[in-house]
């Protein structure tokens, strides 16, 4: 009682002039951890910047809730994430917060339908960024970054209504400066009437970060779908809003465009409240102060970061399961309660009679009450000879991509393909896949490969009306190896679906429908089907949620076959990897024996060198161009040389434990056996004398490392 008497008072000190009704009591335990979340956010935060009360939403008619009688806060100034497995309803819970909020979005609600009351602050402003940005096919990425939504011939005789369209005409009066100096002094004039000019700075600085500045006069239309989503990311960041939705804000971004975004969230001149879906956990530990989970319906809030938000999680997951323990035996009682005298049934208590109803729906098994996505597949017998290229040299036309390229793979190579966008790293895939021929050299693949490939572009879907058992029952029918006969292919397309966690009211939905996560999942399927010993995975980790990325993580871990992995995202890479492929461009790609985290401020640093206004580049003249190469050269040479060092230091402090036991043994056994005369002792002593050494040699040699080790650092920092 206290707690909703503290979050009534909140809500109604925050949202004055607003109505707000807490309707009931704590129905279950999940009711009550909500109530409990919110009461924390409302101690621990400032005013609300949304409020949602008793949200619900249903894609099939209330067999499945994404959202059932949702209560949530978000307050003004929080940074918070929100998790959930493929298919649970986090998109569409960020639209419909935005199509309730923005007057910009209300035609997006036509889509689907939702119960429940959303109240905001009247002037609030929000941006949303989409999973998969939509724009007007006529709409120029010029506009598009300024939030306009019409093309510049609406209003190009029109007096400017915002600062928005006083940029646009400004930009287009100063083309033809010459011919109409009328029109560009009106149009400055605008600029400062409407404070244009900083508008015009941050839209020139926030499209070069992100690398669309040099697509400004391109349609949308013919842009892929990660630039409309870095136009898009770019878009809402000019904006400045009160509030910011961001739906898979890292997907197509290079890690020199996640750490800027990370640093402008972080570090704006205006404090955003931000809600974001993101699979990116450094990201999120970087960024976000606390986690919302949405699970079955039902929203959980953690206070604190990636590590801390599974801690918390397994800690109510133990409660709930204890309480559902104790629900099934009390459940049991009521039920031999209610079978026995069935004839004066009539005559028993109501009340009790209905408890144990609402008690039987209790204890029934929620849909994906256990989550447990393994990911396994049987990987083929790879032969000694795998994939060789010698002298691989590529090019589309003067822009060199593969520079004269040799390489051996081995069985068990785990290697991550980095370095900044546009590149070469998807091109150097389709090398590999066969897709796309060199210009010279030789390309040799041993008979026993059978290559699984995961496109970066997702599933292609000829038919918008197949089903999701259609589409895998299509993908079985279609190996090669024969192991899958017509008649056990329906079988093997449902063993596949429920290793997969589809569950079964999902099998006959159209894939069209699917998320963007649950398509990932589906993709990965069809990938794995094939049983592949050479795997080649483009930025796998988009769109997956947390559960399914764990599960492929482990996977990959225990995979016998190659793995060539393209990413961005450093805790996937460094749990898959252990091998680079740096591409710096102009063809020359690097060989660096570590992990992608070891090697991301270098590639940071080099992408922030090649970043500058206009999409060009910041280099230096030749002669410091070639200094800056060589000094980077350097560096690098000096991180290999620290990362060697600290790998002999770990084997030499195993090594020297395993001795220092062994003298421990013979000490003992000296002392045990003294009475056995001089010629035991004596050997015994020679053996002690030879493990002394030994540990003493490699003491000397550990403290020489560590003294290399401290000064190495010192001069990299």
């Amino acid at each position: 009682g206290r707690e909703s008497f503290l979050l009534l008072l909140w809500s109604s000190l925050c949202f004055k002039g607003n109505s707000f009704t807490f309707h009931g009591t704590a129905k279950s335990l999940s009711t009550t951890t909500k109530l409990r979340s919110s009461v924390a956010s409302a101690i621990q935060t400032g005013p609300a910047a949304i409020q949602v009360e008793n949200l619900s939403c249903s894609h099939n008619g209330g067999e499945t809730w994404q959202l059932k009688d949702v209560s949530y806060v978000l307050p003004q100034g929080a940074r918070v994430a929100l998790v959930g497995r493929n298919g649970a309803g986090k998109s569409t819970f960020l639209r419909i917060l935005a199509t309730s909020v923005s007057l910009d979005q209300k035609s997006e609600a036509d889509n689907f339908k939702y119960d429940g009351q959303i109240t905001a602050p009247r002037k609030l402003s929000i941006a949303y960024v989409e999973q998969e940005p939509a724009y007007e096919a006529d709409l120029t990425v010029e506009d598009a970054l300024l939030g306009l939504t019409q093309s510049a011939s609406s209003d190009v005789n029109d007096r400017p209504t915002n600062v928005y369209v006083a940029v646009r005409q400004y930009r287009q009066a100063m083309q033809n400066a010459e011919e109409s100096p009328e029109k560009f002094a009106d149009a400055a004039a605008a600029m400062d009437q409407f404070n244009g000019w900083d508008v015009l700075t941050r839209a020139e600085e926030v499209a070069t970060k992100l690398r669309v500045w040099h697509l400004q006069e391109q349609s949308l239309a013919k842009l892929s779908g990660g630039e409309r989503k870095r136009v898009a990311l770019a878009a809402a960041l000019v904006q400045e809003p009160d509030v910011l939705l961001l739906d898979e804000p890292t997907n197509f971004l290079s890690l020199a465009g996640v750490q800027w975004l990370s640093d402008v969230l972080l570090q704006g001149t205006k404090k955003i409240t931000i809600l974001m879906v993101t699979h990116d956990r450094a990201f999120l530990d970087q960024v976000c102060d606390r986690i919302v989970e949405l699970d079955n319906g039902n929203l959980y809030e953690y206070i604190g970061n990636y590590g801390s938000y599974l801690e918390a999680k397994d800690e109510r997951l133990q409660r709930e399961q204890a309480a559902l323990k104790a629900a099934k035996n009390k459940y049991r009682v009521e039920l031999d309660w209610m079978r026995r005298q069935p004839q004066a049934r009539e005559t028993k208590q109501k009340a009790r009679i209905d408890a144990f109803y609402k008690l039987e729906a209790a204890t029934k098994p929620k849909p994906n009450d256990d989550p447990n996505l393994s990911l396994s597949a049987e990987t083929r017998r790879l032969g000694g000879k795998i994939l060789s290229l010698r002298n691989v040299n590529l090019s589309f036309g003067d822009r060199l991509m593969l520079k004269d390229f040799s390489y051996d793979f081995l069985a068990g190579d785990r290697i991550c393909l980095a370095g900044a966008n546009g590149v070469g790293k998807t091109t150097f895939v389709k090398v590999l896949t066969g897709e796309l021929p060199c210009d010279s050299g030789t390309i040799e693949q041993g008979d026993t490969i059978v290559m699984g490939v995961y496109d970066q572009k997702g599933i292609t879907i000829d038919d918008p009306e197949q089903t999701v058992l259609q589409f895998v029952l299509e993908s079985v029918q279609s190996r090669e190896d024969g192991l899958a006969m017509a008649a056990q292919a329906p079988d093997e397309a449902r063993k596949l679906l429920r290793r997969f966690e589809f569950p079964k009211q999902r099998w006959n939905e159209r894939v069209s429908v699917l998320s963007g996560g649950e398509r990932r999942r589906l993709q990965m399927l069809q990938v794995l089907t094939i049983r592949p010993n050479f795997l080649v995975m483009d930025e796998p980790s988009t769109d997956c949620d947390l559960d399914t990325l764990t599960a492929l993580e482990q996977f990959l871990q225990e995979f016998k076959g190659v793995l060539i992995v393209v990413s961005h995202d450093r805790s996937f890479a460094d749990k898959v990897a252990d091998h680079l492929f740096i591409f710096e461009g102009n063809g020359e790609v690097k060989d660096f024996v570590g992990t992608l985290s070891e090697y991301a401020s270098t590639l940071i640093e080099i992408e922030g060198e090649g970043i500058g206004v206009g999409g060009g580049s910041n280099e230096a003249p030749g002669e410091k161009k070639s200094t800056y190469k060589e000094d980077r050269a350097k560096r690098n040479q000096e991180r290999n040389a620290i990362r060697q060092a600290k790998k002999e230091i770990d084997k030499l402090e195993k090594s020297m434990e395993k001795i220092k036991a062994k003298v421990v043994d013979i000490q003992g056994e000296i002392d045990s056996r003294g009475d056995e005369g001089w010629t035991v002792l004596a050997e015994l002593t020679e053996q002690l004398g030879k493990y002394n050494e030994e540990v003493e040699e490699k003491e000397l040699r550990w403290l020489e490392l560590a003294e290399l080790l401290e000064e190495s650092e010192a001069e990299i920092v």
